[in-house]
């Protein structure tokens, strides 16, 4: 090529180029997911461990805008769906709207999260009722258990007030510091006549020897909340005994409370209650080996959501292997994607009862 002239020398070595970037193409095109980067769950300190038989479930994402939210009874005002960024909102447009979710009755062991958003957090006022058979709405006497959000200047007050024939008890008033432009998280745990209330993980209240009578249901009442307040999630279930007894006697854990980022293998701090309890489980028993098997639901693409349920079971073995020293022999994973459904995809609760970890025991 020494005499070859120039232009003639820049074509051939464009098509060297060109040809050399289509050989590596595909390589490049049909490489793995990288694994995430996992947080490091050990040092998280939340303790909430939600529930794992869903009562009840809505995310609102089978709701059309101008229709009222088909999984709950409105009454006393109007809500709106907004929708945007990603998110679904239902957003309260009356003053006093009353939202009954649909469920008959609450287990004695139970817990109740809502994620919501406080658009304007002035004077806002968020309360669950949590009803026996003698309750006659909040104008009434008062209900077996209220819990209430009230906002202060970047903090969240929480109060809880216990009815009943034998008389009512405040059983707490506290305060927990709060980022209003950012979405709060509510937790509700009820567990043997333990009541424990969490805002976005902190633990706030923690009473004992609460005796509820038979609980006939729930009802959610904003107040002060008109376009100021939004709910994204609501989610029951009931609450059941540790891992360790289960996985012994039954041979099998579900658990829906092992959680990742959105169409991600990467594990959400709040995962970390569950993990912990499943490393206890395997010190406890020395000769306990696991299958950890990954679940989806049905939206979106089969193959793909296969692989996704593959990653995420073994992201949770990695984790429990770098992070707790569990010995990667008693671990095995499977990701099953959608094939083995619990529950139909058709509604939000469905398809929240089929995205779930199981741990089998070998």
């Amino acid at each position: 090529m020494k005499n070859m002239p120039t232009g003639l020398k820049l074509v051939l070595l464009l098509v060297a180029v060109t040809a050399l970037a289509a050989a590596v193409a595909p390589a490049v095109q049909t490489a793995p997911p990288q694994a995430s980067a996992q947080p490091d769950l050990k040092a998280v300190k939340a303790d909430f461990v939600p529930g794992d038989k869903i009562i009840f479930y809505d995310d609102f994402s089978d709701m059309a805008g101008d229709e009222p939210p088909p999984h709950w009874k409105i009454r006393g005002g109007a809500v709106e769906l907004r929708v945007g960024a990603g998110v679904r909102q239902l957003t309260m447009m009356s003053e006093r709207v009353r939202l009954v979710p649909m469920v008959k009755g609450l287990p004695k062991n139970f817990t109740l999260e809502a994620d919501m958003k406080f658009d304007d957090p002035a004077d806002a006022r968020s309360v669950w009722y949590l009803c026996d058979a003698t309750w006659d709405g909040p104008s009434g006497p008062d209900a077996a258990l209220r819990v209430t959000l009230q906002t202060q200047d970047n903090a969240l007050g929480v109060q809880v007030r216990k009815g009943g024939p034998e008389g009512s008890e405040d059983l707490a008033d506290t305060s927990v510091p709060v980022d209003f432009s950012q979405p709060v998280k509510e937790a509700i745990w009820v567990q043997n006549g333990r009541l424990r209330i969490y805002i976005n993980g902190v633990r706030a209240v923690d009473v004992n020897q609460v005796e509820l009578p038979p609980l006939t249901g729930a009802e959610l009442a904003p107040e002060y909340g008109e376009a100021k307040l939004g709910y994204r999630l609501v989610r029951i279930a009931e609450s059941v005994p540790d891992l360790g007894q289960i996985i012994m006697s039954s041979g099998r854990y579900v658990t829906h409370g092992i959680q990742f980022d959105t169409d991600s293998d990467r594990l959400k701090p709040e995962s970390a209650p569950v993990i912990k309890s499943v490393a206890q489980a395997l010190v406890a028993n020395p000769g306990l080996k696991l299958q950890i098997e990954g679940h989806t639901d049905s939206t979106g693409n089969a193959d793909h959501n296969l692989d996704l349920s593959k990653r995420r079971a073994e992201a949770v073995k990695a984790v429990l292997v770098s992070q707790f020293q569990v010995d990667a022999a008693r671990l095995m994973t499977a990701g099953l994607g959608a094939t083995k459904p619990v529950d139909s995809n058709d509604t939000p609760q469905g398809r929240a009862q089929n995205r779930r970890v199981e741990f089998v025991r070998q």
